[in-house]
């Protein structure tokens, strides 16, 4: 990576990505916000990522011979969470676990071998992106909901209204005059 993106740790701590799949809007936001709503401006997914993310790292713990369990130091960075340079941040570094140089990460496979089909999937995320077809390209294991897939297209602007007439959201309270910044942080992001 460029310096520009180097993290303030030695190049062997571990770090991991993490990724959401399909399942993640009806097995993790829709009983998220049935169960504990929202807190406005944030974007509900980011607050429901932000909460399966922190139940799980606080939830972490490592056994040291002779020293017992303790809690690892995590630092936990989202992807909504922009740097100065506006560039994201999506990742848990583990600060005090460091990986043996004979770890060797495997390629990931080529899900995409065909020349055909990696133009299908160019064009169909550069020119129809809406209509959602290039995650089909290649055969999913799982694939978005209807639900889901209304929600992803509706405006960011628009989604607290339309998870109100799904009945997640109590109608809509009268809103104070936000500034700048919190206008964009509750447009939310798609």
């Amino acid at each position: 990576l460029p310096p520009s993106l180097h993290l303030p740790y030695p190049d062997d701590t571990l770090a991991l990505v993490v990724l959401s799949t399909p399942a993640m809007f009806e097995r993790a936001f829709l009983p998220f916000l049935e169960q504990r709503g929202i807190q406005k401006p944030c974007d509900p997914v980011d607050q429901c990522v932000r909460d399966c993310v922190s139940t799980a790292v606080s939830q972490v713990r490592v056994e040291v011979r002779d020293s017992g369990r303790y809690k690892l130091k995590v630092d936990v960075r989202y992807d909504y969470e922009l740097l100065p340079s506006r560039k994201p941040k999506a990742l848990l570094v583990f600060e005090d676990v460091t990986v043996d140089s004979e770890l060797v990460q495997p390629a990931p496979p080529d899900c995409v071998p065909s020349r055909e089909d990696r133009i299908k999937l160019l064009e169909a995320f550069n020119f129809r992106w809406q209509d959602w077809s290039y995650r089909d390209i290649v055969p999913p294991a799982q694939t978005y909901s209807e639900r889901q897939k209304e929600y992803f297209s509706t405006a960011p602007v628009l989604r607290l209204a339309l998870l109100r007439t799904w009945g997640l959201l109590p109608e809509e309270e009268v809103q104070p005059d936000l500034s700048p910044d919190e206008q964009s942080q509750a447009n939310g992001h798609g």
